[in-house]
């Protein structure tokens, strides 16, 4: 449903193409990179969630968008909404921002307040780049790689949710994700990567996105698939494996496909980044598949949805 809304918008706005992670437009030579992200208490923060990590994330999120297509950071705006002015939470909210972006090397720029029936963030992200990468430009033969271990963020919401006791080290995780912007800016900017797409929806979304919008399918390995570790404990009825979780999303990695021959060279800078990139399986032709146990079977598109 969630997609219906977004191709209804498109039409009705005259847009022809996909709405990409961020937009560009052209600027003295190189692109001007625009993202902009809505976070909400109940589906993004759920309920005890601290609010520095609040604000935190809230940053994060934006961030994660001018990762995926290679943009270096320039700044942000910050729409606040909220139902009651509470001035220590309020305090811990900005703190978080301000760590974010400073840690990230960009700074928030300013922004708006407004109030609401719950707490509601809505950020801008500005960036630059040469040459922006794009979801769509994926080709069968490239092998698809991921930033980081998945599930962490579905883990954490899980413990909320259910009231468990909290993994520090899956907490952490949640809390404060860091997101991998040199690392994907040398890549674009060195033409290393073919296609890219940040890790907000989840395994599944993202992978649909990129063979859709690439015309293209894929295989992925699950054996592959870098799974945060502890995550099976946090399954339950609705999401009863921990592949299940992988594809809740806000993670904040980013999956990229890369030529067989840059393969090497893009690992190495990873390393270099200090980044873990996993190699999870190879786009082909068509169709949308996972193998395990040396079995082949189609990978729906499943994962959270905001309706």
């Amino acid at each position: 449903m969630e997609d219906d809304i977004i191709n209804l918008i498109r039409a009705e706005l005259g847009i022809s193409g996909p709405f990409e992670d961020a937009e560009s437009v052209p600027l003295g030579g190189t692109k001007l990179m625009v993202t902009t992200d809505m976070l909400s208490e109940g589906d993004d923060f759920p309920q005890g969630m601290p609010p520095h990590a609040i604000g935190w994330v809230s940053v994060a999120a934006n961030l994660s968008d001018l990762a995926a297509v290679g943009a270096a950071p320039l700044g942000l705006v910050m729409a606040w909404g909220f139902p009651r002015p509470e001035d220590e939470r309020i305090r811990e909210i900005a703190k978080g921002m301000k760590e974010c972006a400073s840690f990230h090397k960009t700074r928030i720029l300013g922004g708006d307040v407004n109030r609401l029936d719950r707490l509601v963030i809505s950020g801008t992200a500005f960036g630059s780049a040469g040459n922006p990468l794009r979801r769509g430009s994926a080709r069968a033969g490239d092998r698809i790689l991921v930033s980081g271990k998945l599930g962490a963020s579905s883990a954490a919401y899980i413990t909320y949710w259910e009231k468990r006791e909290p993994d520090g080290r899956i907490m952490e995780r949640f809390h404060r994700p860091l997101i991998k912007l040199g690392l994907m800016h040398e890549l674009a900017g060195k033409g290393l990567v073919n296609a890219a797409i940040d890790d907000s929806d989840g395994l599944s979304p993202s992978i649909h996105h990129i063979c859709r919008e690439s015309r293209a399918g894929a295989v992925l390995e699950y054996e592959k698939i870098p799974l945060f570790e502890g995550i099976e404990k946090y399954t339950n009825a609705k999401y009863p494996s921990a592949l299940d979780l992988a594809n809740i999303g806000n993670d904040y990695e980013v999956f990229m496909t890369v030529a067989e021959e840059n393969l090497d060279e893009v690992l190495k800078m990873g390393r270099r980044h200090k980044a873990e990139l996993y190699d999870i399986g190879r786009i082909t032709e068509k169709g949308v598949l996972i193998e395990r146990g040396g079995k082949r079977e189609a990978f729906p598109r499943t994962g959270f949805s905001h309706f």
